[in-house]
């Protein structure tokens, strides 16, 4: 035993009579062996995790679709799950237009909002004395219903998409801007130093040092900022607006044609939905990234 021991010792890699360069060359590999099955073992949970998500979602939809059809039993303006499926071959004609018109105009006011207040949050942020300043009024802003200055929008701008967008853009830039502002302030002092040590151009530090470093807060505000967007802009179409699927449903309302009415708040809330899973995802990924 010993004997065979001492042989299987002496030619082993890890040995000292094997030159160095293969010593290093076997240790590196049984590193990436362990690191590989390090990650295989932990990516198995995840996937469980994943599944268990998705069964969890399903399981919420089924509920929420059998206390529809209780309600829908209950009270006469909510329409069965059914007949609000077949009501969607009745809104054809009008569900193109009110599309386009309002994801239109929340594109716009979203596009807006995003790189206004980026902009924005990382100056106010960068200095003490104007954090100091806006801070206080962009929180009291971001906690202010945004549908109690519509109407001052439609004295400015009239009625039409102009409102509707800049409605959309008040709701949303309020979420990016928190989160760049603060992101910015706490940020690590040594990225401000390289920018001033290397003379880096504003636009220039802005791309390359600051986005960068504000990454995940940034994401995380873009995120909210599209739900608000959407919400803002539905609100002000239900308000007053002459085209999109707020006023459409509104209209619908209006004529007693509750199952129309329901499909097309299906649909928003579908379309949503899905834009707010796909930044939630951009978000997963990129933290992961950093982390």
């Amino acid at each position: 035993m010993d004997s065979r021991s001492t042989r299987c010792t002496r030619m082993s890699p890890s040995s000292s009579r094997w030159p160095r360069s293969l010593r290093r060359f076997w240790r590196a590999a049984k590193s990436a062996s362990a690191g590989r099955s390090a990650m295989a073992s932990s990516a198995r949970p995840q996937g469980r995790d994943s599944y268990a998500i998705l069964g969890g979602m399903i399981l919420v939809a089924i509920v929420v679709c059998l206390l529809w059809q209780l309600v829908s039993t209950l009270i006469f303006a909510v329409p069965a799950p059914l007949k609000t499926l077949e009501a969607f071959g009745g809104i054809g004609g009008e569900l193109e237009p009110a599309v386009r018109s309002t994801f239109g105009n929340a594109a716009a006011a979203f596009l807006l909002a995003v790189a206004i207040g980026t902009i924005l949050g990382v100056v106010v942020g960068r200095s003490p004395y104007w954090y100091a300043v806006f801070s206080p009024l962009v929180v009291v802003g971001g906690a202010t219903p945004k549908i109690i200055i519509y109407p001052i929008l439609l004295l400015l701008l009239g009625l039409g998409p102009r409102s509707v967008i800049a409605m959309g853009f008040i709701g949303g830039i309020f979420s990016i801007l928190i989160n760049v502002m603060v992101a910015i302030r706490t940020m690590k002092p040594v990225y401000a130093k390289v920018a001033l040590s290397l003379n880096v151009k504003p636009w220039r530090a802005l791309t390359r040092i600051y986005l960068p470093a504000v990454s995940l807060p940034l994401l995380t505000g873009i995120r909210l900022c599209f739900g608000l967007t959407v919400v803002n802009v539905i609100f002000a179409e239900l308000f007053a607006s002459k085209h999109g699927m707020g006023k459409v449903i509104m209209d619908y309302y209006g004529v007693g044609r509750y199952a129309e009415m329901m499909a097309m708040i299906l649909i928003l809330f579908f379309v949503a939905m899905g834009g707010s899973i796909v930044l939630w995802a951009l978000e997963r990924r990129v933290r992961g990234r950093v982390s």
